[in-house]
């Protein structure tokens, strides 16, 4: 049994798999560390995320996906997912992971993992896009990482609400293509107390601990909305696809 997280940047995703984890998923065993910007872990397995950034880099990309994306996958970025897939499956009857940049990978691994569930959160692009800003200053200032990447936040202010966009509208397709094997949440609602983990084993069997309880600390996170934007028509599209996402919530 597989479960992929699925969720923009800065939208819980680390959280819910945190949760899933102490819940009794297998999520990895050479996760990311913890940092100023996730206090309590990414939860993501550098396997794969390595091979998601591999794929980008050779269709020319970085993980700052702010357009449509259908990526071109080598023979060798095929075997190496499989590898991953064949590998967890000997060694677990129940896993998954975590990365936002599967949104766009989703079909790589439908293909390979066809009965998989995915587990698609969302947040307020407001709220995101603030947390990328407020990261990327932070990590720019302290000389952390390549500072080109932090910059464009700030020299292309809309740079945050297009990757929100693309990300998000990856995710309603995947729910509409696959409403059977995909679960739309809002971290808002998870932040309230959403019953996450009853609601994924009453919906697919899942062998998931019903006991755990949500560790969520709002001190960890901001909820800031607004945001400044230079096109407007960028914000009504968000607003269409945020509709379109409260709408399949947990649908």
């Amino acid at each position: 049994m597989e479960l992929i997280i699925a969720g923009f940047h800065r939208s819980g995703t680390s959280f819910t798999t945190q949760m899933l984890n102490q819940a009794g998923m297998f999520v990895g065993s050479d996760l990311m560390g913890v940092d100023r910007s996730n206090p309590y872990g990414h939860f993501e397995d550098r396997e794969v995320v390595g091979l998601h950034d591999e794929i980008l880099r050779s269709n020319g990309k970085t993980w700052q996906i702010d357009g449509p994306l259908i990526p071109a996958v080598t023979g060798q970025q095929w075997d190496e997912l499989q590898r991953i897939v064949s590998t967890r499956r000997q060694l677990n009857l129940f896993w998954g992971f975590k990365d936002p940049r599967v949104c766009h990978f989703l079909g790589l691994w439908k293909h390979v993992m066809p009965e998989a569930k995915v587990l698609a959160v969302y947040r307020h692009y407001g709220a995101c896009v603030r947390s990328l800003h407020r990261r990327h200053g932070e990590q720019l200032y302290r000389e952390k990482g390549p500072p080109e990447v932090h910059r464009r936040f700030f020299e292309e202010p809309d740079l945050g609400l297009r990757m929100w966009l693309h990300h998000n509208k990856a995710l309603v397709r995947e729910a509409k293509r696959r409403p059977e094997h995909t679960m739309v949440v809002s971290f808002e609602r998870l932040a309230e107390g959403f019953p996450l983990v009853s609601r994924l084993t009453e919906r697919w069997g899942l062998p998931l601990d019903s006991d755990v309880v949500d560790n969520y600390d709002p001190a960890a996170t901001t909820n800031v909305q607004s945001i400044p934007t230079l096109d407007d028509d960028l914000v009504d599209e968000a607003d269409q696809t945020l509709t379109m996402l409260k709408e399949l919530h947990a649908a």
